[in-house]
């Protein structure tokens, strides 16, 4: 949910780590209002595929998850790595058993992915400077709500977490942005005639999505919560309510606004309560990974059918970024074969030399 969040990236678990490497992050660049349109997480846990290839031409020593390029990464290496996933993209560990061992393989493999790009992208001399990564750190810093850098580094170092860790992703991620654009930059744009057709083939869908103002105050516990429900649907003033409990440190003065919201721009569960509420009724309490959930709905602007010329840029920028995505999972599947990862049993994916896109469809 695009509340204040650690995290930068929002949605739920599997979303988040979903394909790591399908594309590259800005890495709050546009804040965690906005999210971030070319996410890192696209895809891999989205493919369920059959394929499995047994990479074990070579023993692994034990205690190791995989080795990617003829390096190996051991399990306490993977942890360490998802307590940062953690941290930085609010990934969160599944706590069904059911779904725990799937986890673990769809980990391994979007680490090795994310490693198979960090090698692509130092062959094309993409190399980032610490200040650049530490300057970007400043602004995600400032917009998800903390009080200085100094406060960030000790929840980073009560979390396990060094502040090196950090600029280290950062720095990653900027260098898979520049990799991404190198890649895609002969990709041909879109033009006009694309857009039309787009558009008649999908003309149901051409309308203004239904916005909401919503209003949220984030707490620790479901009795809190339920407490600040009761108050709100009795006619107490939220924006006070909001500065008394929410403990959400970038809404709780603005009165817990969140602004004008659609449903996809909000967890799944928490969007399906706002936009199941009428205008001025309090709603929840509603789990996220940020806590617990009281909202109120301010006004509602419903869907409209919407022009081409409204909506022509927009679908060529779609279109643009739908071919520069194509080209970019084509490199990504050599870069894999080439890389020739060999996963600990326990830890084979489904699809090990998968591509993004190629294992959200089942190959």
């Amino acid at each position: 949910m695009k509340i204040r969040v650690p995290a930068f990236l929002t949605r739920g678990a599997l979303g988040r780590l979903s394909g790591y490497l399908g594309r590259p992050s800005a890495f709050g660049i546009k804040g965690y209002r906005a999210g971030v349109v070319l996410a890192l997480f696209v895809v891999i846990l989205g493919g369920s595929g059959t394929k499995a290839v047994m990479h074990a031409a070579e023993a692994l020593p034990d205690g190791a998850a995989y080795r990617a390029q003829g390096v190996v990464v051991t399990e306490e290496q993977l942890r360490q790595r998802v307590g940062l996933m953690e941290f930085v993209y609010g990934l969160q560990q599944p706590k069904e058993p059911a779904k725990q061992d799937e986890f673990k393989r769809s980990v391994a493999k979007a680490m090795a992915v994310s490693d198979v790009v960090d090698k692509a992208a130092r062959d094309h001399g993409i190399v980032i400077a610490d200040k650049a990564a530490s300057d970007q750190l400043e602004r995600v810093i400032k917009e998800t709500g903390y009080a200085d850098r100094q406060t960030f580094i000790q929840e980073l170092g009560a979390r396990g977490i060094s502040e090196r860790n950090v600029i280290d992703e950062i720095k990653r991620q900027q260098a898979n942005a520049r990799l991404f654009g190198e890649v895609t930059k002969s990709v041909k744009p879109a033009g006009d005639a694309d857009a039309q057709r787009y558009f008649d083939q999908n003309r149901a869908q051409m309308v203004t999505p239904e916005q909401r103002d919503v209003a949220n105050i984030v707490v620790p516990d479901e009795a809190t919560a339920q407490q600040v429900l009761q108050q709100a649907s009795a006619g107490g003033d939220f924006a006070a309510l909001a500065g008394q409990f929410s403990i959400d440190g970038s809404t709780k003065d603005k009165g817990g606004s969140l602004g004008l919201v659609q449903a996809t721009q909000l967890d799944q569960a928490y969007g399906k309560a706002a936009f199941a509420a009428p205008a001025g009724a309090a709603f929840g309490p509603v789990q996220t990974p940020q806590g617990w959930n009281v909202g109120r709905i301010g006004e509602v602007r419903p869907s409209v059918p919407v022009s081409f010329d409204q909506v022509k840029e927009a679908i060529k920028g779609k279109l643009d970024n739908d071919a520069k995505l194509a080209a970019w999972d084509r490199f990504l599947a050599e870069r894999i074969k080439d890389a020739d990862v060999t996963y600990a049993a326990d830890y084979l994916p489904a699809n090990p030399d998968a591509s993004p896109v190629q294992a959200r469809q089942g190959n």
